[in-house]
């Protein structure tokens, strides 16, 4: 690893003569820019500092804390900063369990929780809005990780109608007619009329979403 791509809370893992101090891997918990160093904590409160020699006087040489030696975890992916952690419990994420990659050079960010990922990316005419981003990737996220518990296209389900008033059907949602595709693309289909009256409001408010998108479209 280079040291302008070390960040604090990335996973990685270390080899070389460390390695076996870290056997399941470490955490990057400090960054000095003076020193050109970074401090990777382990199981167990196992810590150490690590220097980037390619960044250092031209007569440093390696030796076993070299940065050569550290190497991210999971392709770049690290814990969620901790500035973002009431923003994910607020959307009902648990910030421990989420990682992220962010991309700034080119505008993207991607949150994961196990095999489920959900990204974000900025238009080309927008400028760098972290909070933004994050923000927008999180909740994605919260959508995707729901998923699953949408009844599938011809199940019984509940939805929401445009009046807010629940409706159940025994035949559920046809994939074939286009308004019953919409709605089970925007998540209005419920295994519950609970699940459905709690989410009433959310449905409502993408609803006119997307009729809004298409009037400014002039469909």
């Amino acid at each position: 690893m280079k040291f302008d791509e070390a960040k604090v809370g990335m996973e990685v893992v270390v080899t070389g003569e460390q390695a076996d101090r870290f056997p399941e891997g470490a955490v990057i918990v400090e960054v000095d820019k003076r020193d050109f160093s970074v401090k990777l904590e382990g199981a167990y409160a196992v810590s150490l500092w690590f220097w980037d020699i390619n960044s250092r006087e031209p007569e440093s040489r390696r030796n076993s804390y070299d940065m050569s030696d550290i190497h991210l975890k999971d392709c770049g992916f690290r814990k969620l900063p901790p500035t973002t952690h009431l923003l994910a419990e607020y959307l009902g994420l648990d910030p421990e369990k989420v990682k992220c990659h962010v991309d700034k050079e080119n505008g993207t960010i991607t949150v994961r929780q196990g095999d489920v990922e959900a990204k974000s990316k900025k238009a080309p005419q927008d400028k760098w809005d972290f909070r933004l981003g994050m923000g927008l990737a999180l909740c994605r996220l919260t959508e995707k990780l729901a998923e699953p518990r949408k009844p599938a296209f011809r199940e019984p389900c509940h939805y929401v109608l445009k009046d807010g008033f629940v409706n159940f059907t025994t035949m559920g949602l046809i994939e074939d007619f286009i308004q019953d595709s919409v709605m089970y693309a925007m998540g209005n289909v419920f295994k519950t009329q609970k699940e459905a009256e709690d989410n009433a409001e959310e449905m409502l408010k993408r609803a006119n979403m997307i009729i809004e998108f298409c009037k400014k479209q002039g469909w």
